[in-house]
């Protein structure tokens, strides 16, 4: 996963919806959808909670 997959993931792990993401790292909320359809296809998951799980699995 690239930096900002992984900044999105971390973000995702708490909780924050797709617009705060967006705020956080001032970008629209379209990107961090692009993003999160990138970290889905790299972790084999099709859903928020999967790809917290398996994301976090994977960074420690």
């Amino acid at each position: 996963m690239s930096h900002r997959e992984i900044v999105v993931v971390r973000l995702l792990a708490e909780g924050r919806s797709n617009r705060a993401i967006a705020e956080a790292l001032y970008l629209s909320e379209a990107t961090v959808k692009t993003h999160l359809v990138r970290v889905y296809r790299k972790l084999r998951v099709d859903n928020r909670a999967a790809a917290v799980r398996r994301g976090l699995l994977e960074l420690t």
